[in-house]
């Protein structure tokens, strides 16, 4: 019998601190199918808010009202990085300090946005055609880190209860943040 090669985790991270979304062990997504943009989506703005304004946001409101708009919004199934923009933007809309913001490409993305003078963590996808074991699903990422063959791997939320999951670069797609306005420029 072949023996399962177990991957190398990376031994240092850089980006935001594990304890800061440990409070998002319990945001876990239980519906069928799943919710899992609107969970990031929550988590990602509860986070903005407690950062910036020190308002610590109902979790069952979050969801309540990010569901319609970020995993009802659009009859197909399913989310994509539009929807997760498009939500968010309609909540922080009013908001002339906030913006959010979209790329395709997580592995470059993630690292400018972690390594920035005020970092921010980052909804990223992943994809089961990429290997994923998550399949098709959304993350809240807050670290990065290689592996010591120089492999990129990301930490995060994965609304499935743990709050420190580590998955592959390679295996994502799409990524969207909110950041404040002229705060790293």
């Amino acid at each position: 019998m072949e023996k399962v090669k177990r991957p190398s985790y990376p031994r240092t991270w850089i980006g935001l601190k594990p304890t800061r979304f440990k409070k998002y062990q319990k945001w876990i997504n239980r519906d069928k199918p799943g919710i899992c943009g609107t969970y990031v989506s929550a988590a990602l703005l509860h986070d903005t808010f407690l950062r910036y304004y020190e308002i610590d946001l109902d979790k069952e409101n979050l969801l309540l009202g990010l569901k319609t708009i970020v995993d009802e919004r659009f009859p197909y199934r399913g989310t994509f990085p539009w929807d997760l923009k498009l939500g968010l933007g309609y909540v922080v809309g009013d908001i002339a300090e906030l913006s959010v913001k979209m790329s395709l490409i997580p592995e470059t993305t993630v690292i400018d946005l972690l390594n920035r003078a005020n970092p921010v963590p980052v909804a990223v996808g992943t994809a089961k055609l990429f290997g994923s074991k998550y399949k098709n699903h959304w993350l809240l990422v807050y670290a990065y880190g290689y592996n010591k063959e120089g492999k990129l791997y990301f930490k995060a939320y994965d609304n499935h209860g743990k709050y420190s999951a580590i998955v592959p670069a390679s295996q994502t797609i799409g990524c969207v943040w909110i950041e404040k306005k002229n705060e790293n420029s």
